[in-house]
């Protein structure tokens, strides 16, 4: 459906988007994480919440740190917040040879796993004439992105070349009074969408390098489940290379106050204390279980999402009558198919076809047959001993287990993880937003000053 035609008449599918929910279980995440602060993160259109809705909210309850996988997904948050709004933006997945000036012009830091990455950084910071700044990503044990031993070596070489180079640059400018064109005037702060500014052809400060190292961050391959050996091995080997850059990371091209990034959402849970200066936490924000066997209610969370649809059709059938594609289902006496808009279209997964439930009138009733495309039947019963359902009746696809079956209900359905289920609920789906703007502020808890305490594994993490 054309973007203008969703919006002037709605799909019967939506997901409503309940702010006031999402702002508690940012408050209660970041008083478990404390001193640690919380960067949110807001990836794959926030877990399929919808950005739009989700970083203003928090941007209004006082959240200034946020993270996305991709440039282009940067590029949107920026935009989405403003030039002068002082959030810091983090990315990490991106290809070497794209052009990265977008992001060095609006400050959006980048997350670097390779020497050819920290090269791509290099090449932004030059021809923007700004600092581009990094977070190095070490590979600890997950054995996906992160800078593997070799990679390091590499990164570290080419930054102390870097630093001389600088140095020299530097000298030759305070001896010769070169002008400089769109380099940060003496004392600049830069943030997140906010320009570092300059004076042409008038005499500046000394050159800066093309880059800055600003935070160190790695991510835990097995923090979900409790007591794994892998995090303890993880943690160990982050701290031998945390110290290490402490050590030989050049002065001039690093922060004074580097971001550390360990803590996932699970990590963020289970790890006392909480590795690190900062948490990305993601799923958790949404008021889903990042653990297999305990329930956000358990967790203190809120489910955000509840995805609602429709009855478009209620018949009475016999017995023997097949439901959708493949009649995989047949009516075993007379009963009634109710139809419900919704289907693999939407996102939910033609797997839950004859597994799945959804709720009408805080009743549950069996998905039945496959999923469509667009659609699905539920057997509702016979009318004289079915429940009461009728066209253009609410349906609950997605609730928070009691108002609707759960989005861990649906993993389990489906064979899969909750942030799957909710992350693929498709573009054509509308998000409302509900509740509270967000006035209460969680901003107090999550972004208090930096801590001061030591980031390494014996303190402040």
């Amino acid at each position: 459906m054309a973007a203008a035609a969703q919006a002037a008449t709605g799909s019967v599918v939506s997901a409503r988007i309940d702010t006031a929910a999402l702002i508690d279980n940012a408050r209660t995440v970041a008083a478990r994480v404390a001193p640690a602060q919380l960067m949110a993160v807001v990836k794959a259109d926030a877990y399929g919440h919808s950005t739009d809705i989700v970083a203003p909210a928090l941007y209004a309850a006082g959240l200034r740190d946020f993270a996305v996988a991709t440039v282009p997904e940067a590029v949107a948050l920026s935009q989405l917040l403003g030039p002068d709004s002082g959030a810091r933006i983090l990315c990490w997945l991106f290809d070497p040879a794209a052009d990265l000036t977008v992001c060095t012009r609006a400050g959006i830091e980048l997350g670097i796993s390779t020497p050819e990455a920290l090269e791509a950084a290099i090449a932004a910071g030059r021809a923007t004439g700004r600092s581009q700044d990094v977070h190095l990503k070490l590979d600890t044990g997950l054995g996906r992105n992160g800078l593997s031993l070799s990679q390091l070596d590499t990164v570290l070489e080419r930054l102390r070349a870097l630093a001389a180079e600088s140095s020299i640059a530097a000298g030759a400018q305070a001896t010769t009074g070169t002008p400089t064109i769109g380099t940060a005037t003496a004392g600049t702060a830069r943030t997140a969408g906010t320009a570092a500014t300059g004076t042409i052809g008038t005499a500046g400060p000394p050159t800066s390098a093309p880059v800055r190292v600003t935070g160190i961050m790695t991510h835990f391959a097995n923090a979900d489940i409790p007591g794994d050996p892998a995090t303890a091995d993880q943690l160990h080997r982050f701290d031998s290379l945390y110290g290490r850059l402490q050590a030989e990371l050049p002065s001039d091209l690093r922060a004074d106050d580097l971001r550390v990034t360990l803590a996932n959402s699970p990590a963020a849970l289970s790890l006392d204390p909480v590795p690190g200066s900062h948490v990305r936490a993601g799923v958790i924000l949404y008021g889903l279980s990042p653990f297999e066997n305990r329930t956000a209610a358990q967790l203190g969370l809120t489910p955000v999402m509840t995805l609602t649809s429709r009855v478009l059709n209620v018949k009475d059938v016999p017995a023997g009558q097949g439901a959708s594609y493949g009649l995989t289902y047949r009516a075993a006496h007379d009963t009634r198919f109710a139809l419900v808009a919704g289907g693999y279209g939407d996102g939910l997964p033609r797997i839950a076809g004859n597994r799945g439930e959804v709720t009408v009138r805080g009743r549950r009733y069996p998905i039945v047959g496959r999923i469509a495309m667009d659609q699905m039947v539920l057997d509702i019963g016979p009318a004289e001993t079915g429940g009461e359902v009728a066209i253009g009746d609410e349906v609950v696809v997605i609730g928070d287990g009691t108002t609707g079956p759960s989005a861990e209900e649906w993993a389990a359905w489906c064979e899969t993880i909750n942030y799957e289920i909710v992350t693929c609920i498709s573009p054509r789906v509308d998000r409302i937003a509900v509740g509270a703007p967000g006035e209460a502020a969680a901003g107090e808890a999550a972004n208090g000053a930096h801590p001061a305490a030591d980031h390494t594994r014996g303190g402040g993490r």
